[in-house]
């Protein structure tokens, strides 16, 4: 199996976002990746929808899977994945943490079950207690999704996997 993964942290609208989008598209058009997992997506001004509609590179387009954060977070950020493979499930994990979340996307390619995980563990700033708790149970979800070749974690882990 081969295929090409990116990820990408959008950091929501900061950071000089309608500045520096058309530089973001050029490189994913450039890195042309099969699978970009992106974090905190900006919900208001739909940044992974921006990105899906720039990122089209040779008539392949990507479709977009995304899910916001929990709590009052939720209306400000998301986790997503672009992808140009047909997705046969997806599921979510509330970690009741910090409102993170995380998303997950089962492929199959090459009649082999793929699972490409988008994370966001909370930050490093946060006592790393809440993110080994995250992280535990992220490995524990993964380890009960079986049946798949392979299982991808992408975004920030910190130092937590």
């Amino acid at each position: 199996m081969k295929l090409r993964i990116a990820t990408l942290n959008l950091e929501q609208d900061h950071k000089r976002w309608n500045e520096r989008r058309g530089l973001v598209a050029a490189q994913l058009t450039a890195l042309d990746p099969d699978v970009l997992a992106l974090n905190e997506i900006h919900v208001p001004s739909q940044t992974g929808r921006w990105l899906q509609r720039a990122a089209l590179v040779d008539g392949k387009r990507y479709s977009l899977i995304q899910q916001t954060k929990a709590g009052e977070d939720g209306r400000l950020q998301a986790e997503g994945l672009l992808t140009r493979y047909s997705v046969i499930e997806t599921a979510n994990l509330d970690y009741h943490s910090h409102d993170c979340v995380a998303l997950v996307a089962r492929f199959e390619i090459e009649q082999k079950l793929l699972d490409v995980y988008a994370t966001h563990l909370i930050a490093a700033k946060v006592d790393d207690s809440a993110r080994q708790y995250q992280a535990t149970l992220l490995l524990e979800w993964i380890r009960s999704r079986d049946g798949v070749y392979a299982a991808l974690r992408a975004g920030r882990q910190a130092d937590a996997s």
